[in-house]
């Protein structure tokens, strides 16, 4: 173990740091949240006029990826029961995107339940032109019902979409039947990982309680103590909200359970693992020690209330509302640091008293635990999510272009930093000069545009590079939270698990089948470890839990597991 520090010195080293790493928005954990740029808002002029101004300028290319963009109006969902798509009209990158290249998207809202909703429209075969969902087992359920379009015809048109993207990254995305249904999302071409999970602190409380250390699980549960003591309205711990059924509080602690523990090992859900490396196979994430470890600590946890008894019920909303009111003492997610929560929150508490605010800190973790193997997030050269074009389209083409034109430099350009002519009237070497406006910005008005809405074609080494350089010509004091946070904190806690790609089977099948029961297994057991009443009862539950998986057929699904895993490292060139 390295010499503690106390946080108060974590916090001051933060703050002071120059930005010279790479930074920007992306997965956590195997489960993540999409991200946008840098809370920015009025500037010298007013917002609208500024918008406005965007709305005029020209477009960043005449040639290249822009110009082969093909007029289009069409449909996407998002298949997530949290994400509620704003107006497209009101963004000023959207507005930009219809005026300036002709496309406008209309989005198709989950109203809470995604899984409901997309089976409601494959059954009615009536689909919506693009989906973006989890890489794994609903995208191959859509293709073996023949109901996307594949995008090889395209490839040669469109040589700059292999460019961008990679072409190992794109076969490592084809289907079964050798072709390509799917453009990723914040992809990853370059060597540097990314992620935006982390725990952050409430710095007035912090502060008010004399900065003590926090770096493992008994300094936090001392700290949390008094906080239920001294702040009645306050809740000690807050985690993010339950996704697809399954716990962040979870997750989050696990990966400071153990070394190289990342919350995708023990998540049952689309595109995780569900499975712990040993040697050469994958074994039952019931019977690995940080797991039961994890498990203890949240139920003691929640047993000494030390967090929020809403825990599986809370909507992200609700729990943004405490975040923005100060009323979270620490709080993990699996993307605490991105613009709809940890970013808004503390930009929202700033604009009241500068001296308030959140700060990331280094993950917490058990005793013995190497602090740097700690991995709250995990991330995916593949990215994050995928996007795919159903047959419903009338110009599948059409779409493909304005998606081709999404993942370039240009593209991420507008969807990132704004439309030119808001945030910055040039870009020199890749990167979008700051104007006044960006640099006196009001950062709780600027989370109001929602700059990085609809940006589902992340380039993630492109925003990250461009990010951070772009950060580096600013004073200290306009330098954006998110972009510190994650370069800081997030990015360095993040772990390359491309390696565990593709192990989602498919639905129909053997392993599928056994798959989907043991994912609703899991989703009952999980409460009723941290509900549980004492220690004991988390170890025999968490001993009922593994023995019905095995009838359930979980070694199996390890099997099958464990031999796309180890294609996976041949095809990586793993030794």
């Amino acid at each position: 173990m390295t010499r503690k520090k106390s946080l108060q010195g974590v916090l001051a080293a933060t703050m002071g740091l120059a930005l010279t790493l790479t930074a920007c928005a992306s997965n956590s954990g195997g489960n993540a949240s999409p991200s946008a740029d840098a809370s920015v808002s009025p500037s010298a002029q007013s917002t609208a006029s500024a918008t406005a101004s965007a709305a005029d300028s020209p477009s960043p290319a005449a040639e290249g990826a822009a110009a082969k963009v093909k007029p289009v109006t069409f449909t996407q969902y998002v298949n997530y029961d949290w994400y509620t798509a704003p107006t497209w009209a009101e963004r000023p990158h959207a507005k930009w995107i219809t005026d300036n290249l002709g496309v406008t998207v209309e989005p198709v809202q989950s109203n809470g339940a995604a899984a409901n909703k997309l089976n409601s429209m494959i059954v009615s075969k009536q689909l919506p032109d693009a989906i973006v969902l989890d890489r794994g087992k609903d995208v191959e359920r859509l293709v073996n019902a023949g109901q996307l379009v594949a995008l090889d015809p395209y490839l040669e048109q469109y040589p700059e979409f292999v460019a961008t993207i990679g072409e190992q990254t794109l076969n490592m995305l084809r289907s079964s039947d050798g072709k390509l249904y799917q453009i990723p999302n914040w992809f990853i071409s370059g060597d540097n990982g990314n992620g935006n999970a982390a725990y952050i602190v409430n710095k007035k409380i912090y502060k008010e309680l004399g900065s003590p250390a926090l770096e493992t699980w008994d300094q936090l549960e001392a700290y949390l103590k008094l906080v239920k003591d001294k702040y009645k309205d306050v809740v000690p711990l807050d985690f993010g909200e339950i996704r697809d059924g399954e716990s962040q509080m979870l997750g989050m602690l696990y990966s400071g359970a153990g070394d190289d523990r990342t919350p995708s090992l023990i998540s049952a859900g689309s595109g995780a693992v569900f499975g712990i490396p040993s040697g050469d196979k994958l074994t039952s994430a019931y019977q690995d020690p940080a797991f039961e470890s994890a498990a203890l600590y949240a139920s003691r946890l929640f047993r000494e209330g030390l967090t929020s008894k809403d825990a599986f019920t809370q909507t992200r909303d609700q729990i943004l509302e405490k975040l923005k009111n100060g009323k979270i003492a620490v709080f993990g997610a699996y993307d605490s640091v991105v613009e709809g929560i940890g970013r808004e929150a503390n930009n929202n508490l700033k604009a009241k008293d500068p001296e308030d605010g959140y700060e990331v800190i280094w993950p917490v973790h058990a005793d013995g635990v190497d602090k740097n193997k700690v991995y709250p997030s995990g991330f995916n050269t593949l990215g994050w999510n995928v996007n795919v074009i159903t047959k419903n389209a009338k110009d599948p083409e059409a779409i493909f272009s304005y998606m081709n034109w999404g993942v370039s430099q240009e593209g991420q350009q507008v969807f990132f930093f704004g439309p030119p002519g808001l945030f910055y009237d040039k870009v020199e070497d890749g990167v979008p000069i700051p104007n006044d406006a960006y640099i006196n910005r009001d950062p709780k008005k600027y989370d109001e545009l929602k700059i990085g809405e609809f940006n589902w074609y992340g380039n993630t080494s492109y925003v990250d590079g461009t990010k951070a350089k772009r950060e580096q010509l600013l004073p200290q004091e306009a330098q954006d939270w998110t972009t510190i946070a994650q370069a800081t904190v997030a990015f360095k806690t993040s772990k390359n698990i491309t390696e565990f790609s593709n192990l989602d089977p498919v639905p129909n099948s053997e392993e599928g089948i056994i798959m989907q029961r043991l994912r609703d297994q899991y989703k009952q057991a999980i409460p009723k470890l941290i509900f549980a009443k004492s220690d004991d009862e988390v170890k025999k539950l968490i001993g009922e839990a593994q023995a019905e998986a095995d009838k359930l057929g979980y070694q199996k699904v390890l099997d099958w597991k464990t031999a796309r895993w180890q294609e996976n490292l041949k095809q990586m060139g793993a030794k």
